[in-house]
Formats: structure tokens, sequence, C-alpha cells
């Protein structure tokens, strides 16, 4: 591949993993309709703003987190050559690297408008997913090497997202409190759980590519079969706490209906519960996530819109 020819589509493609992109919606979905059931209102410039800011974000980190992979990978010849796109696709790596460099600064642009438009808490927002995104696999101890990553991509994704939009879309408007992070926490539980699961899936079927490119993860510690039972009581427990929210009353009675969802769900993760595989099993966990993540959020905004 000649280096003035290297970003083809289908490159672009393979490094940021555009085709995942569509999922952003569904955060910025739930946080508007949390921003409208809490305090009866939502900006919808503002949403559209931080939703354009995190699709480009998305796409720095997915190209970021293939560079230093490649840079950390122990296992040069399998991983680095076979598995990883760098290698794969015989890449330029510099090339690579300022390709998510501009994606991280092109990122920022719609977060200066999001910022002069509400306040402060954006920058604090921005401020830790930013450093969240290139730490993931950035620097001499990356956060997925660690037994904390599956929590902490949780919690950035399925939650702080969501926060931040509830922030934009009051800004202005009503107080942003503790107890605005705190009911957001508790309707995206359910969404960060289930998250935390798919990500646990994807390092229990790595654990040996992990270990081979020195990447401690939660799974290390656990092994396999303590891994997997952990993912069977989160998936359980998430998808069920839609109606622990509604018995609370801090979600529409709506919402509950998300839970049956569960019914769906177990037989499309059964294959990879009896055969944890990444390239056989694993895609019915995602199919299976997804389709949760779909389901609780529509329900919950079409319950927020009837309730309305």
């Amino acid at each position: 591949m000649t280096q003035s020819k290297w970003l083809t589509w289908p490159v672009f493609v393979e490094l940021t993993e555009i085709y995942t992109a569509p999922l952003n919606v569904i955060w910025f979905i739930l946080g508007s309709a949390i921003a409208q059931l809490v305090y009866g209102t939502f900006n919808i410039e503002n949403v559209l703003l931080c939703l354009l800011d995190v699709f480009i974000f998305d796409l720095a980190v997915n190209v970021s987190d293939n560079y230093f992979d490649y840079v950390h990978a122990h296992d040069r010849e399998h991983y680095a050559k076979e598995v990883n796109p760098i290698g794969r696709l015989s890449l330029p790596l510099k090339r690579v690297g300022w390709l998510a460099t501009s994606l991280y600064i092109l990122s920022a642009i719609p977060g200066i408008f999001l910022w002069l438009n509400t306040g402060w808490p954006v920058l604090i927002f921005g401020a830790i997913g930013y450093i969240i995104g290139i730490f993931y696999t950035a620097g001499k101890f990356p956060i997925n090497a660690t037994p904390v990553g599956e929590t902490v991509v949780a919690l950035s994704i399925a939650y702080l997202i969501q926060l931040t939009c509830v922030y934009v879309s009051i800004a202005g408007r009503a107080p942003f409190t503790l107890a605005t992070m705190g009911i957001t926490f508790l309707l995206c539980l359910p969404l960060t759980l289930n998250f935390f699961c798919v990500q646990l899936a994807n390092n229990i079927a790595d654990l040996d590519e992990d270990i081979a490119n020195h990447r401690h993860t939660l799974v290390y510690f656990t092994g396999k079969a303590n891994a997997l039972n952990i993912m069977k009581a989160g998936v359980i427990i998430g998808t069920l706490w839609p109606i622990v929210n509604v018995l609370l009353g801090k979600a529409p009675w709506l919402t509950a209906l998300s839970s049956l969802i569960l019914i769906a769900m177990w037989p499309g993760m059964q294959p990879f519960f009896k055969n944890p595989d990444k390239q056989k099993t694993y895609m019915g966990v995602i199919k299976s996530g997804s389709l949760f993540f779909v389901g609780y959020t529509l329900l919950f905004a079409l319950g927020v819109w009837l309730q309305g």
C-alpha cells in the first residue's frame, strides 16, 4: 500500500469502527428523555452539538486504540501482524497516529461551542472523557490493561455521556445538582450494567490474547468461570433494574416492560456462556446487549412522552 493512498474508505472504516457510531444516538435519546422527565425540558441545539462531539470523539478513540494497541503489543508475530489492522493492512504507523490526533482536535470544535452555550461543567465532563478515551490504551499503564477497564468504559459510555446530555439540556433553565447526578445514575444503571457485561465478555474471549500482550484485565484475576458468573449476574440485575426504578417512582411504568427483553437476551447469550469465543459466539452477546440498549431507551422515552 502506497503512503499517499493508504487512507481509503475501507481502511477508515476499519480504523474508526464507524459502523458502531449509530449506537451513540441511543445514549442521547435517553439523556434527553431523562432531562424531560425530571425537569420538563431539553435543548435540541445543545444535544445535537454534544452528539456531534461524541460521534467524532468516538472515531478518534477507536483509531487511537488501534494505534497504541499496536505500539504496546508484546505479541509481535500474531497480534501485531495478523490481528491489529495497522499490521494486518500494513498501514503507516505515524499517519495513523496523526489521524487519531486530527480527529481528537476536530471533536473539540463542537465541544467549544457547547461550552460557550452552557458553562464550565461541560469542560469537566469533556476533560474526564478525553482522559479516559486517550489513556484507555495510551501511557505506561493503559486502562484497558487493568482490572478496572470494564467498569471505567461502562460508566463513561452508559452514564457520563447521558449525564452530560442532561446538563446541556437544562443549562440555564434548571439547577444541576448532586440529585441530578443521582437520579441520572439510577436511570442509566440498567444500561451501565449491561454495557459492563458486554465489555467483560470481550475480555473473557480475549483472555489469551490479553495475557500474551501483558494486559491484566478483570478476567485475568477472576478466571473465566468466575467472570462468566459475574457477567450472568450483571445481565440479570441490569435487565431487571428498570422494575426497581419504577417501584421507586423514578421511571415511567412503561419502562418496566424492558425487563421482559431478558427472555430474548438470555438464549442469545447462552452459546457464549458455553463456549466464550470471539469469532463464534461473541456476536450473540453484542446483539443481545444492543437489543436491550435500544429496547430500554425507546420504552423509557415513550413512557416519558406518554406521561408528559
